[in-house]
């Protein structure tokens, strides 16, 4: 699943999800900007083991974080080496 940070991030979350739909995967995107905490606790309700999160750092660096939410590891990667992370997890 691919977080919304706020308002303004919109854009870059939907065109990840979009990167990440042509590598294969299959996203959701959460449908609005909220508290990262109910973002989490959605995805875990869904049983989504992988979150994408854009935040205005890593938006600025050309990253990703992601959280793992079986083992609630969270780690930053370059956007173009998520879908290959994602995969060997």
């Amino acid at each position: 699943m691919v977080t919304i940070w706020n308002e303004d991030s919109i854009g870059d979350s939907v065109a990840l999800a979009t990167e990440l739909r042509s590598e294969g995967l299959r996203v959701d995107v959460y449908p609005e900007a909220d508290k990262m905490g109910k973002q989490f606790k959605y995805a875990s309700s869904r049983s989504i083991r992988f979150v994408a999160i854009i935040g205005d750092d890593e938006r600025a660096r050309g990253e990703v974080a992601i959280k793992d939410m079986q083992s609630g590891e969270q780690r930053s990667m370059e956007r173009n080496k998520v879908a290959d992370a994602i995969r060997r997890t």
